[in-house]
């Protein structure tokens, strides 16, 4: 996989990840890592990225009901995947493989691990029936429907 193809992979299950760590007991551990990761070393910038990090666990929990949730997950999933393309992406003294590790690490501690195959299916809810098609060359016959 090209690099930059991995760092979006990385960016997407980053965001996965603050999202399904936001509602467990471990958010407070995954926050702490992930502000960290964030701040680049820079106390005042893991500062504002833990301030982030619970806003938008604040935002979940305010969430009032199955559909607003899925609203709020979807927006900052979003956001938090824009955030660590950021970071993936920035100039200067970061190192990027470094960075993509811990990012890696983070991500499959808490249950979004990037997929390897450069397809992700993430925060996906469906409400009725669905046809989803997944790798490569792969056939689905899908019928809705009774048999006949």
């Amino acid at each position: 996989m090209a690099l930059l193809d991995e760092m979006a992979v990385l960016a997407q299950a980053g965001g996965a990840a603050v999202m399904a760590a936001a509602a467990t007991d471990g958010w407070h551990r995954f926050s702490d890592r992930a502000a960290r990761l964030l701040g680049r070393g820079d106390p005042a910038l893991e500062g504002a990225a833990a301030d982030r990090l619970d806003r938008t666990a604040a935002a979940l929990r305010a969430a009032s009901d199955g559909d607003e949730q899925e609203r709020v997950r979807t927006e900052h999933a979003r956001l938090w995947r824009d955030e660590f393309a950021d970071l993936l992406a920035a100039p200067g003294p970061t190192d990027v493989n470094r960075v993509m590790a811990e990012l890696r690490a983070l991500a499959e501690e808490f249950g979004a691990a990037p997929s390897t195959s450069g397809q992700t299916i993430v925060n996906t809810t469906f409400h009725g029936p669905a046809n989803v098609q997944y790798g490569h060359h792969s056939r689905q016959d899908i019928r809705f429907g009774s048999a006949e």
